[in-house]
């Protein structure tokens, strides 16, 4: 495979990586501002143990879920970025 292909390449793989970090991200912080307007404005009972244990495991399973995405997404981007700077060193 050519140098300039396989450059090519990696750098879709890159933007792809780049978009599901960082879209994560927006989604992670529109979960927990949403969240805390929920609780600010007593949508969500206080008083209800049921509610709160909801609460907990759709939130703990979701942000683990968003962090999982995260940092896979930042170690292919660290790995892309190798690859890169030693494609970059044959030419």
């Amino acid at each position: 495979m050519k140098l300039d292909t396989k450059k090519n390449i990696l750098d879709l793989h890159f933007q792809k990586h780049l978009v599901i970090a960082s879209t994560s991200v927006i989604i992670g912080f529109t979960y927990l501002i949403g969240l805390v307007i929920a609780l600010l404005t007593r949508q969500i009972n206080f008083r209800d143990l049921a509610s709160w244990i909801i609460l907990i495991v759709v939130s703990v399973l979701f942000m683990a879920f968003i962090s999982i995405l995260f940092f896979h997404s930042k170690y292919h981007l660290q790995n892309i970025i190798e690859t890169l700077k030693g494609i970059d060193s044959e030419k």
